[in-house]
């Protein structure tokens, strides 16, 4: 099948054309009025939390009432009645949500785990900028079954870390009228400046799932997309604090581990044991600024990669999981901001990626101590790091290709037969490949300074010494950050230089890029030029040598039609050129999303490529595509229903042209829900890539159990399949959160071989206790 080809010229006008009729943002936005509303002193005993809102002391607490919708009719009234109530005392921030429901046999909840993504449920959110300066906050959410999720928000509401794990007290209950739910929010795990009269920002929100309805006291506009729901910039004002006293946190978590491990593909195949112990130290430095340290970090509770397939010539980017290099994470941002995009993560140019530390050619390197120093100082905002990774060695067995002659030697390389020697075959041989990790220091200091309203600018600097003076890598950089007309447009620009011994000029890098939302449309328009050089050794750069134009628009209209929420469609434009100027890369992208009233999503991609290959490209084991100017289409539809759903899935499927042949991929997921209790996932993914230089296929399946006890108790399973990498991978993780903060882990990994037959390479059995202690 041939499929029409998209002309670059006419995406780039019609582009420009589009973004043009939308510069400046509809007057209503710009004239928006927040509510603000009071919290009530507790003078007697605390609400106790329990889900039940029959303490009296409630009574003494406003009712807020005033709810209106940002989807699916924006600014009408809620369609189901929301009480909340808000409680202080010199400890804690106390909430009460009731949830009337006019039909509460429909109630959806299908998630219990702490830290589970409630947007597929009915939830109730808490949305505090603490500094009421529009640029970040903390969220804090639950359900009907009382799970607890909360994150740290940035860049107003734009970026969200769910890793930041903060100790506060949750409960929810359902009853015959709705359901209601209970929050205790310590005011020592919140960041602050002592004020006369202390005043936050704030939202409260609601969702009803089955009606698909999302409602919030100050609702932000529906242009701004959704990710946009907990703009910081869009809050009201939480009044009655008075002059409430900033607290300085004191928190100890010590760990004990024990671990047992045998690696059947190492040279010594035995069992080995070991016994581990550190602990992770908060302290506040000021209310504002919290200094972290950590002694010997363990990684080993953190949930395995998801598995890839690659066929491409450049590196897959993974998200970082690990929580000590989460919390806190949005400071040390600098680069393109990653994006995300039907569930896969698109690589970005990044000066700080933080998985360069500690983890090397896929193995997990021992970190011996850290600190970290994050927070504000009035209009400043600064990161520290400091990091050391132990010495390690590594020995993995690999595949390698010898030559064999006439008298049986079998030869590196077929250059070094004797002579008159002749090269009969080639075979497969087995070697051992020994990665030597020297002790390494890596350190990062950011600093980034508050401007106009909600705009920044900063600078970064990150070394990494390995212990020998060739052997340093340096970066400087600095960038901006503005928000303009009521944040409407967004503008992000960086300039950074390294240093490497064996590396001289050309070392340097710089984007330029501008969002704007305005009404049902959003233009992106960015500039990257990376030079041959530049190498952040802490950093992450999918491709050297480059220069990047990417631009995109987007319309989502939302017609009159009862079945049909929301359309969204626009053409897409990434084009890559080397310095020289020479076209090297280039993705033409059209794709039509229809939205439908029930949650569902259908779309449609229409792509053109293009690809120069200066030398064969080793796409699957002997495999290869020739050198040379490759140009080729496919198009694609996706499926992804309502994830909220008991049974619920997704779908997606690529046909057509693949460098000088075709390629067809199919995606799909499949979830199961029970009560709240028991989530059984599974994805599966197939290739099959027809070239002249062969054909082959590959597969990946990924299945997921997740069983709840209760909010603090859960077991997970994972077994995951990567036929292109010929292994199996299995994790099973037991997490009791025994009392608030302080976990026990049991975590087994297991790890099979594919390659001939099924054989074992490894398996590991782990036991860890960490205990929160605080003042």
């Amino acid at each position: 099948m041939r499929i029409p080809r998209l002309r670059p010229h006419h995406l780039l006008i019609l582009c420009t054309a589009m973004a043009c009729q939308s510069v400046w943002p509809p007057a209503a936005l710009l004239a928006q009025q927040t509510p603000a509303i009071a919290a009530a002193r507790v003078h007697s005993t605390p609400p106790k939390i329990d889900g039940n809102l029959d303490d009296a002391v409630w009574e003494q607490a406003t009712v807020v009432t005033s709810f209106l919708q940002r989807d699916p009719v924006e600014g009408a009234p809620a369609s189901e009645r929301t009480e909340v109530r808000l409680l202080f005392d010199d400890e804690q921030l106390y909430v009460a949500f009731r949830c009337l429901e006019s039909e509460p046999d429909r109630i959806v909840a299908s998630h219990m785990r702490r830290d589970a993504d409630l947007g597929d449920d009915d939830n109730v959110v808490l949305v505090l900028d603490t500094y009421n300066d529009g640029r970040s906050g903390f969220y804090f959410g639950t359900n009907p079954y009382g799970a607890q999720r909360e994150a740290r928000l940035s860049n107003e509401g734009r970026n969200s870390n769910e890793a930041w794990d903060c100790v506060w007290a949750c409960k929810a209950r359902r009853d015959s009228a709705g359901w209601s739910a209970e929050m205790a929010i310590p005011f020592d795990q919140l960041r602050y400046a002592e004020q006369d009269e202390t005043v936050w920002g704030i939202n409260l929100g609601r969702t009803i799932r089955r009606k698909n309805e999302e409602v919030f006291l100050s609702p932000s506009p529906q242009e701004y997309g959704f990710g946009g729901a907990y703009r910081t910039s869009r809050l009201a004002t939480l009044h009655g604090l008075g002059a409430l006293r900033a607290t300085t946190p004191f928190e100890i978590v010590p760990y004990a581990q024990t671990a047992s491990e045998r690696d059947l593909s190492a040279l010594d195949t035995g069992v080995s044991n070991e016994f581990n112990s550190g602990f992770d130290l908060k302290y506040g430095l000021t209310p504002s600024l919290t200094s972290d340290f950590t002694y010997k970090t363990d990684f080993g509770q953190v949930e395995a990669d998801q598995e890839q397939v690659n066929l491409t010539r450049f590196s897959l980017f993974f998200p970082e999981k690990r929580g000590f290099f989460l919390e806190g994470a949005s400071v040390f941002d600098f680069g393109e901001r990653v994006s995300r995009r039907g569930g896969s993560i698109s690589p970005a140019t990044l000066l700080f990626y933080s998985r360069r530390i500690g983890i090397q050619d896929g193995h997990d390197l021992p970190v011996l101590f850290g600190s970290k120093v994050t927070g504000r100082l009035g209009a400043w905002e600064l990161g520290l790091l400091n990091m050391t990774t132990e010495a390690a060695t590594f020995v993995d067995e690999e595949e390698e290709e010898r030559f064999v002659t006439d008298s049986g030697l079998l030869l590196d390389d077929e250059d070094d037969r004797l002579a008159g020697s002749i090269i009969l075959d080639t075979v497969d041989v087995d070697v051992l490949d020994t990665l030597d990790a020297k002790r390494a220091n890596f350190s990062v200091i950011r600093v980034r300074r508050d401007v106009l309203a909600r705009s920044s600018v900063g600078i970064i600097a990150l070394n990494r010494d390995p212990g020998e003076e060739s052997g340093y890598n340096r970066a400087l950089g600095a960038d901006m950050n503005l928000s303009l007309l009521d944040a409407a447009l967004n503008v992000r620009s960086f300039l950074a230089r390294t240093w490497s011994p064996d590396l001289e000029g050309e070392d340097m890098a710089g984007l330029v890029s501008l969002e704007h939302r305005a009404g049902d449309t959003e233009t992106q328009l960015s500039y990257l030029d990376v030079q041959e050089n530049f190498n952040p050794e802490i950093g992450f750069v999918p491709r050297d040598d480059s220069r990047r134009i990417k631009t995109a628009f987007r319309y989502r209209p939302r017609p009159s039609t009862p079945w049909i929420r929301q359309l969204s469609f626009g053409p897409r434009l990434t084009y890559l050129m080397d310095q020289g100027g020479t076209l090297q890369s280039r993705d033409l992208e059209f794709s039509f999303f229809t939205n439908l009233e029930v949650g569902d999503w259908i779309g449609l991609r229409l792509r053109d490529r293009f690809e120069r290959l200066d030398e064969p490209f080793d796409i699957h084991e002997e495999i290869e595509v020739p050198a040379g100017d490759h140009r080729f289409t496919s198009i694609g539809l996706n499926l992804f229903p309502n994830d909220s759903r008991r049974i619920s899935g997704d779908a997606s499927a690529e046909t057509g042209q693949f460098f000088n042949g075709t390629r067809h991929r199919l995606s799909t997921g499949v979830g199961l829900k029970v009560n709240g209790r028991l989530t059984v996932e599974t994805d599966y993914e197939v290739n099959r890539v027809n070239l002249p230089a062969g054909d082959f296929t590959t597969n990946r399946l990924s299945n997921r159990l997740l069983y709840s006890f209760s909010p603090d108790f859960f077991v997970r399973g994972l077994v995951q399949w990567n036929s292109k990498d010929e292994l199996v991978g299995g994790n099973f993780l037991l997490n009791y959160r025994y009392r608030p903060g302080s976990d026990l882990f049991l975590v087994y990994n297991q790890a099979w071989d594919t390659e001939g037959s099924l054989h074992q390479r490894s398996r590991s059995l782990q036991v860890k206790v960490a205990h929160f202690w605080n003042r």
